[in-house]
């Protein structure tokens, strides 16, 4: 017997939380309610706009495109517009005596919630079969809400891909995104919330480009995309990492498919000696496709910083705050710590060349930070050799203040220092915890696995580049006692019954492996 791939498409993995991969449909609930028989627009729209639409503007291409395929909602369905039997004032009253929603986080949102709730429920009595993920269309309001409970909500003026691609990116565990001024974009919003223009998640404050449904992009920040998974591990460069701190690199812009550039994609630039993933990220964008209105080419600087259990990203802005962007010519300077020598630590990004026909710009970035060195505020302790203390090869420790004591505590966390860049197995959003590293079936597989696992996988590559360049030939079947291993959305490499298993486990206890599974730029629980 044979297994064709064609057959086993419905074995593919389910998306998981972080990172975000593989196909994921979602439904559109259209509902009137009473006495209002607005309807916006078509059913037809509706549909043409999610994944029938044969032009780059749909839903399906936005994600598909941003994800660079990694991400897709092919699948997707819409019902017919319903007439709800329930006023706007009945679905009012209901909210106000639901317990579940009288909350002081859920209480502003209790109409739209309720509203979501009744639609959904009376969509599936009515016969409709909905995905997991649902996105409610409301006949009257204006507003765009989602919540982890009952999905997105959208009403009649807020009906555009920017706004809805938005709220879908909250499903994914991602809050707004920021910058660093001290200003307030909307009177409800926190200090630079919102004030991220080359990202998404600043919708109504982005740069955003009219198309056939409506305003649409821009793509998202470097932060987001290494969050969710969709950028190549081998395009992400953890500066640092082989020992050099002062060299001219090849950035290629985040604006275009990555299939179509070579230089490296994100560039994260340490500054925290305690924690590895406190980065300044720096990127390259373009006027071009979901990134169409921006205004030129830029190269653009956020600070990535953990508060609380979550992590943070703010757009670094230029020149008194003036500026989003750095152009050819013009550079950024950060001064970080005063160290035990009494030098500056700090940072250095020059934009040197920009390369438009490869949509590719030349950078010098050039840094001091000594993670194992000691600031000018720290205390030097020789580790003492007759205290019992499990020394690590850690010859002297720096302590905050002048503690008279050093405890295995302090040599714990000087060794971490002293080998900051060679424990960098992994790194970002998506770094598994020690003893444990991505597994690398390809750049966009993120799964963390022991170390002898991920040397298994890539002895498996190695032998599978070897019989593809002997055989030169495409197979479009498994042979008897093989399957296709489904790892993600694609791969049908053919492997044995205990591989394919083994793979899957992999992929459903990955997230246990992260060692920040949190949401990013909020508080909010993880979503699953």
């Amino acid at each position: 017997m044979r297994v064709w791939w064609a057959t086993l498409l419905a074995l593919l993995p389910h998306v998981a939380a972080i990172p975000r991969r593989g196909n994921e449909p979602w439904s559109i609930v259209l509902c009137k309610l009473r006495g209002i028989e607005y309807e916006p627009r078509t059913v037809e729209w509706f549909r043409e706009w999610l994944t029938d639409g044969n032009n780059p503007d749909t839903l399906e291409s936005y994600f598909s495109s941003v994800s660079n395929g990694i991400y897709t909602v092919r699948g997707s369905n819409v019902t017919s517009w319903l007439r709800l039997p329930w006023s706007r004032e009945d679905i009012a009253r209901m909210a106000l005596t639901d317990p579940r929603l009288q909350s002081a986080k859920e209480k502003p949102f209790a109409l739209f919630d309720k509203a979501k709730q009744l639609c959904i429920s009376y969509a599936e009595q009515s016969g409709y079969t909905l995905h997991r993920q649902k996105i409610t269309v409301i006949n009257t309001e204006q507003t765009a809400v989602y919540g982890k409970d009952t999905g997105v909500l959208l009403t009649p003026k807020l009906i555009f891909t920017s706004v809805l691609a938005h709220e879908m990116i909250h499903s994914m565990n991602i809050g707004h995104s920021y910058s660093d001024r001290k200003r307030k974009v909307f009177t409800y919003s926190s200090f630079g919330e919102y004030d991220d223009k080359y990202d998404l998640m600043s919708t109504a404050n982005a740069h955003m480009r009219p198309s056939t449904y409506g305003l649409s992009g821009p793509g998202l920040n470097g932060a987001h995309l290494d969050y969710l998974g969709w950028l190549p591990s081998n395009r992400m460069l953890y500066f640092g990492r082989d020992d050099r701190q002062n060299y001219t690199l090849r950035l290629s812009a985040l604006s275009v498919p990555h299939r179509s550039t070579s230089g490296w994609l994100l560039v994260m630039i340490p500054y925290d000696r305690d924690e590895p993933s406190n980065v300044y990220t720096v990127e390259y964008r373009t006027p071009s496709g979901n990134d169409a209105a921006i205004r030129q080419s830029a190269v653009v600087i956020h600070q990535v910083k953990k508060r609380g259990m979550s992590f943070y990203s703010k757009l670094i802005t230029h020149v008194q705050h003036e500026f989003d962007e750095l152009t050819v010519g013009t550079e950024w300077i950060k001064f970080l710590n005063l160290d035990e020598n009494g030098e500056f630590q700090s940072i250095r990004v020059k934009v040197e060349r920009v390369h438009p026909k490869t949509h590719s710009v030349d950078l010098r970035i050039v840094t001091n930070f000594r993670p194992e060195r000691c600031l000018n505020t720290d205390t030097s302790f020789d580790v003492p050799s007759d205290q019992g203390l499990n020394s690590r090869g850690v010859q002297k420790v720096c302590v905050e203040g002048d503690e008279g004591t050093v405890t295995q505590n302090h040599i714990d966390v000087q060794y971490a220092r002293d080998a900051f860049f060679q424990l960098r197995k992994n790194f970002g959003q998506n770094e598994c915890i020690a003893g444990y590293e991505w597994r690398g079936i390809d750049a966009y597989d993120y799964a963390c696995v022991v170390a002898h696992r991920k040397r298994e996988v890539q002895r498996q590559i190695e032998e599978e580049e070897e019989e593809e360049e002997e055989e030169n030939s495409v197979v479009s079947s498994c042979d008897d006692g093989q399957l296709p291993r489904i790892a993600f959305q694609g791969d049908v490499k053919c492997v044995d019954d205990e591989e394919r298993r083994l793979v899957q486990k992999e992929n459903l206890q990955s997230h246990r492996y992260i060692k920040n599974f949190a949401f990013f730029n909020g508080d909010d629980p993880v979503g699953v």
